[in-house]
């Protein structure tokens, strides 16, 4: 049996605010094995980039993890120190931002922002780190890696600056790469070879990834594992081919209906009615019942639980209670 990598287990991150209490994270539970890719996927505001956040520990205040446990490679990360987690970040967890622009230092050239992270987790010299950042540029495909290695973010397209964060986040080998919304900012020539690197590199490496998106596309070109996201908590997960085929949960078939294909019968693209509820304000019962045309008097006054309705396939639905 595949080993675990990451178990995440009743992962609650809150913010307190004037208003009251914002339940970013709200209870999740999930694993991601060795060499796995799993995709996170939902609407702006669900909560993916905060689990991220939430496993990387970079929460910022007055937010922070109030219960939970996150288990990488048998190490709960919620105990540690901050300076064991530096060790942790950029080295055995690294993470690829959407936007590389705002993630990368301007006024540092790329080569100097790849070496600082192989100095640090690799223990190399300035000279060694330097050839080691060179060799990375050539690997995720950046032509005359010797010469970009000395120029600015500002310098770089796009497609150049995401391959460069890309280099940064490989360069030390992680065991788990986290990738949050990595094409989103590009088009969609430079989006699939960003894609085809990240599958090349991770067969390579035998890393896990952990890619949070909000494209279904991008989810079934990557993903081998699905766990979809909606207003903090998980409402269903499965492999992607049955996730994709046999979708439980109204919220995710409503983000498959909305997706744009070649052939469909209507001339318009479905989509969900309404929006993610306010954090501060969340409906009683099923958060997603204002939204959803199924909807009970009892998705309005109780929360389902996520359970297992078939083989490997989880959701919280009251359409589905009893189902086994």
């Amino acid at each position: 049996m595949t080993e675990d990598l990451l178990t995440v287990h009743d992962l609650k991150t809150y913010f307190p605010t004037e208003d009251g209490l914002v339940r970013a994270v709200d209870g999740i539970s999930f694993k991601i094995k060795k060499k796995e890719i799993v995709g996170i996927v939902g609407e702006s505001g669900c909560g993916k980039s905060m689990t991220a956040m939430s496993i990387l520990r970079l929460i910022d205040p007055p937010g922070k993890i109030e219960s939970g446990e996150i288990l990488f490679d048998g190490v709960n990360l919620t105990k540690l120190k901050e300076t064991e987690m530096q060790k942790i970040r950029g080295g055995s967890i690294s993470v690829i931002f959407q936007e590389p622009m705002t993630s990368l230092n301007p006024v540092f050239t790329i080569g100097e922002q790849i070496e600082e992270a192989i100095m640090l987790h690799q223990g190399l010299d300035k000279a060694k780190a330097r050839e080691s950042t060179v060799k990375m540029l050539n690997t995720v495909g950046i032509p005359q890696a010797n010469e970009v290695v000395d120029e600015y973010p500002h310098e770089l397209s796009g497609g150049m600056r995401q391959r460069a964060m890309i280099a940064m986040a490989i360069s030390c080998n992680p065991k788990l790469l986290i990738a949050d919304e990595p094409t989103t900012a590009l088009d969609v020539t430079i989006q699939a070879q960003i894609l085809e690197l990240m599958k090349d590199l991770q067969n390579r490496l035998g890393s896990s990834i952990m890619l949070i998106t909000h494209d279904l596309g991008v989810i079934a070109e990557m993903a081998s594992y699905v766990i979809v996201m909606y207003a903090g908590k998980i409402v269903e997960e499965a492999e992607v081919t049955e996730l994709f085929k046999h979708a439980k949960h109204p919220y995710t078939s409503g983000l498959l209906q909305s997706k744009p294909v070649i052939v469909r019968d209507e001339d318009r693209l479905k989509s969900i009615p309404g929006q993610v509820p306010n954090p501060l304000h969340m409906p009683a019962g099923c958060y997603f019942h204002p939204r959803c045309e199924f909807a009970t008097d009892k998705c309005r006054e109780s929360r389902p639980l996520l359970k297992e309705v078939c083989k490997g396939h989880k959701t919280a639905c009251w359409l589905y209670e009893g189902v086994k």
